[in-house]
């Protein structure tokens, strides 16, 4: 997805989230964030084009995307479905 397609503004973020990634649990910054996707770095490497991220904030809320670009550690992620107000709360966005 290139910058003109995107529908949803980003936002600056340095949140640690909890993420699936491989069936393998993972830590990663969440660097900029829309309801529609953003923009991760790994603690342990970046994941692999088309994997998918499951991203848990506890036990009750969670969401889920696809990989759709790589460079170095970091990577891009599109969400399956726009993110609902109350993850974006959750969030703090």
């Amino acid at each position: 997805m290139t910058m003109q397609q995107r529908i949803f503004d980003r936002t600056a973020s340095n949140l640690v989230i909890d993420c699936i990634v491989l069936r393998k649990r993972e830590r990663a910054i969440m660097c900029d964030l829309s309801q529609s996707g953003c923009r991760i770095e790994l603690f342990d490497g970046a994941p692999q084009l088309g994997s998918t991220v499951i991203f848990e904030l506890d036990d009750r809320l969670a969401f889920a995307g696809q990989v759709v670009w790589t460079r170095g550690g970091e990577a891009g992620v599109q969400f399956t479905k726009p993110l609902p107000a109350k993850v974006m709360v959750a969030l703090e966005m």
